[in-house]
């Protein structure tokens, strides 16, 4: 092997790589012996089959298999002999090469970059500490309160409206048959909280108590049950009740029990034991964001450029808020930094990611989707590139917690609004604010 250097300015490597004609001759060689003592061809014994003919019947398959094989491992062996670590795969193209000479490629790609140490224990964060007062369960119990649907009879018999629990039997009809499920009895809905198919719940405003109705509707075209997936329906509908909703609903021993608890006590320390545990949540984000923080401005290095890129092109794949060219760019960046820091930090202290740590990365995902758990765990198990994925993110998640064990941590008492008002939790307070701007409208 042959290394001509062309380029190894910064980051970026290119070579000229020559082969010798001896070390392709004999790989060929072995392929077609090995063809040669498994092939079965009509007319010759195993292992007889003359090699004139195994060349002129798998040349045009031996010959490229080689050449891939011999320039991988070439390449290999060159970056191992000069100590460099790729960071993208290599671009390579043959630029010469005929059957019994030299092989001859071109290969650009660009190395890792050289990152210096931090030093872990002079990183300084603050973790918050929670200091609940009155005032923050007064006010959690407010929005529990103002949330918890109740309902009475209604004082003025009137006409069903939107926000109304009605109490109702139902008889449906498909093509004028009867189909699974099609019947009801003393069943409720509250208008407007699309419990059942579209169209239905509208078409049972403006009925009175003891009113029969007929209301007609197309099942979706989605529906679980594919017999009438896409079919016009017709129900027959008797309201039997009809009850307004609670607009104020007092914090009392009444809400604390429809809510499952003993009374208004019971109901505060659940409440508290809530906010400690959501707070706690929170806290830990924020001391590892800023973690993050802290360890991107105590490093400074070339990022491989090809490494950002790739790292854009998934961005504008995931990307739905339609960011700018410069915020993809530069979350990229950040991005890719980040991941060459920790992984650093990580090979140098033999941090690595077991099955153990798989299992809890897959089970967390998993909670996310209350219902389908099982959907999320088998999902993985038969995608192989994002169990990769979820690996590369479970190394990240426990170096920046063997960080958080060695680094500096000073406590220091907030309150919630405290807590969420650090720059750190700016992406959840957005998402706090924008969600109840979306609850006002409704």
């Amino acid at each position: 092997m042959k290394i001509e250097e062309i380029n190894t300015k910064g980051l970026d490597i290119e070579w000229n790589v020559t082969v010798a004609s001896s070390k392709i001759v004999e790989k060929i060689n072995e392929k077609y012996v090995k063809i040669a003592n498994s092939i079965k061809l009509p007319g010759f014994r195993p292992g007889k089959v003359p090699m004139d003919l195994i060349k002129q019947r798998y040349s045009k398959s031996v010959l490229p298999e080689v050449l891939d094989e011999v320039v991988n491992s070439t390449l290999k062996e060159a970056v191992i002999e000069k100590k460099i670590q790729p960071s993208v795969q290599p671009k390579v193209d043959v630029k010469k090469y005929e059957e019994g000479s030299e092989l001859v490629f071109n290969v650009s790609f660009q190395k890792m970059p050289d990152i210096e140490d931090v030093d872990l224990k002079k990183i300084i964060v603050e973790k918050p500490v929670l200091n609940i007062e009155e005032s923050d369960i007064k006010r959690t119990l407010e929005e529990v309160a103002s949330k918890h649907e109740r309902f009475e009879p209604l004082i003025k018999k009137r006409k069903s409206k939107n926000g109304d629990l009605i109490l109702f039997d139902y008889h449906g009809l498909v093509d004028g048959k009867p189909f699974d499920g099609n019947k009801g009895k003393n069943e409720t809905v509250v208008l407007g909280s699309n419990k059942y198919i579209p169209g239905y719940e509208e078409q049972m405003i403006g009925c009175n108590i003891g009113e029969k109705k007929i209301i007609k509707v197309t099942f979706p075209k989605d529906y679980r049950l594919k017999k009438i997936a896409g079919k016009d329906a017709e129900f027959s509908l008797i309201i039997h009740d009809i009850q307004s909703k609670v607009k104020d609903v007092e914090i009392n021993n009444q809400l604390a029990t429809e809510m499952g608890e003993k009374d208004l006590e019971a109901l505060k320390k659940k409440v508290k034991d809530k906010m400690t545990s959501d707070y706690d949540q929170f806290s830990n984000l924020k001391v590892r964001r800023e973690i993050t923080e802290k360890i991107l401005k105590a490093t400074d290095f070339e990022i491989p450029s090809r490494m950002i890129e790739d790292e854009e092109k998934f961005i504008k794949s995931q990307d739905k808020d339609k960011k700018s060219s410069k915020e993809i760019t530069e979350l990229a960046s950040r991005r890719v930094k980040l991941g060459l820091i920790l992984n650093s930090i990580g090979k140098k202290n033999n941090i690595e990611v077991n099955d153990k740590d798989l299992t809890k990365s897959v089970v967390a995902e998993a909670q996310k989707y209350p219902g389908e758990e099982q959907k999320v765990v088998d999902f993985y198990k038969n995608n192989p590139q994002m169990m990769n994925n979820l690996r590369g993110l479970a190394f990240e998640d426990k170096v920046v917690t063997f960080i958080s064990n060695i680094c500096e941590i000073k406590t220091k008492n907030q309150t919630f609004d405290e807590l969420f008002n650090s720059e750190q939790l700016s992406p959840e307070k957005k998402l706090v604010s924008k969600n109840k701007q979306k609850g006002k409208k409704k």
